[in-house]
């Protein structure tokens, strides 16, 4: 008999327990409850306010300007 054939049982074991337990865990404790509440967003809770725009230290080509 082929090493391959010996391994195919062990193989769909190990997939059938990969796939079985969590579905039968899922299957035997469905989530349970009240549904959960529409989340607020940041903006109810903090006052959104435009960033001032950043102007850089030093132009980034300024090693084009020392070259020429």
């Amino acid at each position: 008999m082929n090493w391959f054939w010996l391994n195919v049982p062990l193989a769909a074991a190990f997939f059938g327990a990969w796939v079985g337990i969590p579905v039968w865990l899922v299957l035997k404790h469905p989530d349970q409850g009240p549904e959960p509440l529409a989340g607020h967003s940041p903006t109810q809770y903090h006052q959104v306010v435009a960033a001032e725009p950043q102007i850089p230290a030093r132009p980034r080509d300024e090693h084009l300007a020392r070259a020429a």
